[in-house]
């Protein structure tokens, strides 16, 4: 079943008691523990877990829960990517909703009282209009993950003043490349013309890149244009597939579907009439999985 256009994956009040192990990913994010005994590695960093504990992450620090199977493990779980997120049109004028991610990279906040309340009445909400197929549950569901991203905003805050905002030159220059890949990720890039445009040249771009992100330039580009193709496939389901594979910058067909099945674990076409199919017969689309949940090792 295809996974919803807006995150990589997605968990709500989801219960498990399998092995979890080290992982890292470049998708941003949020998680939330509900229930259950656990401790939360991040690095070298241990977290011995509350009800109404929340945890960002940009994805890239070495992360595991480690669960006491004696109880029941429960939680909350949003992973996405953060160029999607740049693509809609935020409500929160003047604030850098990512920025949270981007400065302090993992960070923990113990929610209690109407603060926790809040949180998980943010999170029923996105869990209700998860479940709808049309563009106007897909805008509120969208409308309800900004407002979980702006209560994120809000409690890392005193975080984020009290360390102040410093960034180096590589990711400087690697925020170069993803902007310049944002703005044209439905045409012709080259590494001659990113490297003209933003005077670094390509080899060490090349190099930081995959340093800072874990992927290449190519595979990051590739992942902008997949995903764009979801949302499209999700909105416009009248849509061939020859239209969205032109329109989000793939020149072969063949190429095309061969990347979105290796991201999505299905081919467009189907995709696309899976998404048709629900939208008739009424049903919620597949909760978002990653190919790997499907074993007994998951991810979060």
């Amino acid at each position: 079943m295809p996974r919803h256009p807006l995150f990589d994956a997605y968990y709500y009040l989801h219960k498990s008691k399998v092995h979890f192990q080290f992982h890292c990913h470049p998708q941003y994010e949020i998680y939330y523990f509900h229930e259950g005994k656990c401790d939360y590695l991040i690095g070298d960093r241990i977290i011995p877990l509350v009800p109404g504990d929340l945890i960002i992450m940009d994805g890239m620090t070495q992360h595991c829960p480690r669960v006491d199977t004696r109880y029941n493990y429960v939680r909350s779980m949003i992973s996405f990517n953060p160029s999607v997120v740049k693509t809609l049109k935020s409500p929160a004028n003047g604030l850098d909703l990512l920025l949270p991610f981007d400065m302090l990279r993992h960070h923990h906040v113990r929610l209690e009282g109407e603060a926790k309340e809040e949180c998980e009445q943010i999170l029923q909400r996105i869990n209700r209009f998860y479940r709808t197929c049309d563009p106007v549950g897909f805008n509120r569901l969208v409308l309800a993950f900004f407002d979980l991203l702006i209560f994120v905003y809000a409690r890392c805050e005193p975080a984020m003043n009290s360390l102040g905002h410093t960034v180096t030159e590589k990711e400087r220059n690697v925020r170069k490349v993803m902007a310049y890949i944002e703005n044209g990720y439905s045409e012709d890039i080259t590494l001659d013309a990113m490297e003209k445009e933003l005077h670094i040249s390509k080899q060490y771009m090349s190099k930081i890149f995959r340093e800072i992100t874990g992927m290449t330039i190519f595979d990051y580009l590739y992942r902008r244009r997949v995903s764009q193709a979801k949302q499209l496939f999700y909105l416009q389901r009248n849509r061939s597939v020859t239209d969205v594979c032109f329109q989000v910058g793939f020149k072969s067909v063949s190429h095309f579907s061969r990347l979105f099945k290796a991201h999505v674990g299905m081919t467009p076409d189907r995709y696309r009439r899976l998404l048709t199919l629900q939208a008739v017969a009424g049903e919620e689309p597949a909760r978002g999985r990653n190919r790997e949940d499907l074993n007994s090792t998951e991810a979060n």
